[in-house]
């Protein structure tokens, strides 16, 4: 190899000036690039401020350049609109470290007791807003918790206000203030649960209004076994043997006895309703027989029959008649002078009490009368008089019966 092929030529030594050139200029690139860093915070220091952004109670801080609130604004891509709170004002100029605050609106649809209102507020949750319109009772029914945080694109909220309402419930009368909506949320805040069968004086959907008295009914079924009595009839029976218008008691009357199952719905303890169910004869009723005398009375002598002379005269207590024995010598007279006047076909004030003695139609029949008594003669009805005083006394006529012994 000859030395001519070590030594490199002139232009060989051309093409490697270039890289020593540009291994001088790396410094320059250096020197160059930090004195534009240096410029560039010289700058911001001049023109860049850092604030405290406080929106809606949530603190951020934010690097801006500007001097003004509005300039801050924009920095953070906010704006403040017409429903909006901004302090201080969007033309205040600001200092670095200083702080803002922007409360935004909110549209609120508000219901009060039923009545719906629209409201602007600039509270993040339920409980600022109802600060803000006034509303501040703490026992107010509301359709969201106080702490539900208010969407920026509109909420509903519904109040009902603090009534005075009163509860009868359990033999208790609660009276409180709610501000509850409903009759049921009402007895359900007080603490009173209903059976499927209770009663309550309104619909539980009924909307609850000041000076409101609920009232709750108790309602209970209850089912028991129990004796009953039977009570007996009284059968009658005639007796030819005896005397037209007594009776005799042939056969004492006996109550039966029913064994039954009794259904009893009660109100607040108070037997409503019975129902039977079902019952078993334990014993039958006797009934009661009675014989009714049918014999006529005997004949009297034309004397002894004579009738008073006028409508105004009772008849004689002297006339005889048979099966009066022990009352003829009574003064009938004077007795029917007091009850009627000694008119026959007198009548009382309301027409229940007929004739010389003041006959209801019930005793009159009672003694074998028929018909009405004024119907009968004066001496008939002195008879029936005589009958009645023999099986029950002078006690008959409270007023005048002392007459007949006079």
């Amino acid at each position: 190899m000859s030395r001519s092929t070590l030594t490199p030529s002139p232009a060989a030594w051309e093409r490697r000036a270039p890289a020593r050139s540009a291994a001088r200029q790396i410094p320059l690139l250096l020197a160059v690039a930090v004195t534009g860093t240096l410029a560039a915070a010289v700058a911001w220091t001049a023109t860049g401020k850092t604030v405290d952004l406080v929106v809606d109670g949530k603190v951020r801080a934010v690097d801006f350049r500007g001097d003004t609130v509005a300039d801050l604004l924009q920095g953070a891509g906010l704006a403040a609109g017409e429903h909006d709170v901004l302090v201080p004002a969007a033309s205040t100029v600001l200092e670095d470290g200083a702080t803002v605050a922007l409360r935004r609106g909110r549209q609120v649809e508000l219901v009060v007791d039923g009545a719906p209102r629209t409201v602007w507020v600039t509270a993040a949750s339920v409980d600022e807003a109802l600060a803000q319109v006034g509303l501040r009772e703490q026992n107010m029914g509301l359709s969201a918790s106080r702490s539900r945080q208010l969407p920026l694109d509109g909420f509903r909220l519904a109040v009902t206000t603090p009534k005075r309402i009163a509860i009868i419930a359990d033999n208790a009368t609660r009276e409180r203030d709610t501000g509850t909506a409903t009759v049921a949320e009402a007895l359900a805040e007080s603490g009173i649960v209903l059976d499927a069968d209770d009663r309550i004086s309104y619909p539980a959907a009924e909307p609850i209004a000041e000076g409101l008295i609920i009232r709750v009914t108790r309602i209970g079924v209850e089912t028991l076994e129990e004796e009953v009595s039977v009570p007996f009839e009284t059968v009658e029976k005639s007796d030819a043997t005896l005397a037209r218008g007594s009776t005799k008691e042939l056969v004492a009357g006996v109550n039966g006895t029913l064994r039954r199952t009794v259904e009893r719905v009660l109100a607040d303890g108070v037997v409503e309703k019975t129902t039977v169910l079902s019952s078993t004869p334990i014993a039958a009723p006797v009934n009661r027989v009675v014989a009714v005398g049918t014999k006529a009375p005997e004949t009297r002598n034309a004397a002894s029959s004579t009738a008073p002379a006028a409508a105004t005269d009772a008849p004689a207590s002297s006339t005889p008649r048979g099966g009066t024995a022990g009352a003829d010598d009574l003064n009938w007279a004077a007795l029917a002078r007091c009850e009627s006047g000694g008119n026959p076909r007198a009548l009382s004030s309301g027409g229940r009490y007929r004739g010389l003695y003041q006959f209801s139609i019930t005793t009159w029949r009672g003694i074998g009368g028929s018909g009405d008594p004024i119907e009968a003669s004066a001496e008939e009805q002195t008879y029936r008089a005589k009958l009645l005083y023999l099986r029950s006394g002078a006690g008959q006529w409270p007023n005048c019966g002392r007459r007949l012994f006079s």
